[in-house]
């Protein structure tokens, strides 16, 4: 084996080895949003980045007859002690809902509650990870109004 393939070899060995050793990110208590989400019937899609700097963006797409209903971009801000959930529905002024996090009960892991009662509607959304991948519910604060999401990991 000549010198030269033999060092080819070698600096890819070390290079692989990098890769494989390297400490996977933290994504972060809302890590469990990170990514591409479809729901089964492919009308509703949701995508979350990884945090930077202790914000995630994402959007969400509604379609009809392989038409585009409506959309939504979002952004989720870690930095202060209670999340900031900042939607901005078709384009629409932003509205911002603050992180729930009631000492007095037991967060559940990878769920998280955003809430604004004075927003018309909805004043409450709730993510969680699910067997099947992300789900997401929107209500008034008294629960009244409910509405549902539910996606698996984006395929394609």
């Amino acid at each position: 084996m000549s010198l030269k393939l033999v060092s080819v070899a070698a600096l890819t060995l070390v290079a692989l080895a990098g890769c494989a050793s390297s400490p996977k990110r933290d994504l972060g208590r809302m890590g469990f949003m990170v990514g591409c989400w479809k729901s089964t019937d492919g009308v509703n899609l949701e995508v979350w980045s990884p945090p930077e700097g202790g914000l995630m963006f994402g959007y969400a797409t509604t379609t009809r007859n392989g038409t585009l209903a409506t959309f939504e971009q979002s952004r989720i801000d870690t930095r202060p002690s209670l999340a900031l959930y900042v939607a901005s529905p078709e384009g629409q002024r932003p509205v911002v809902f603050t992180e729930k996090r009631d000492p007095l009960t037991l967060v559940a892991p990878n769920t998280v509650t955003f809430e604004n009662g004075d927003h018309d509607y909805p004043q409450r959304i709730t993510y969680r990870a699910t067997d099947k991948g992300l789900a997401a519910n929107v209500s008034m604060l008294d629960g009244s109004r409910p509405v549902a999401y539910a996606w698996e990991r984006c395929k394609d």
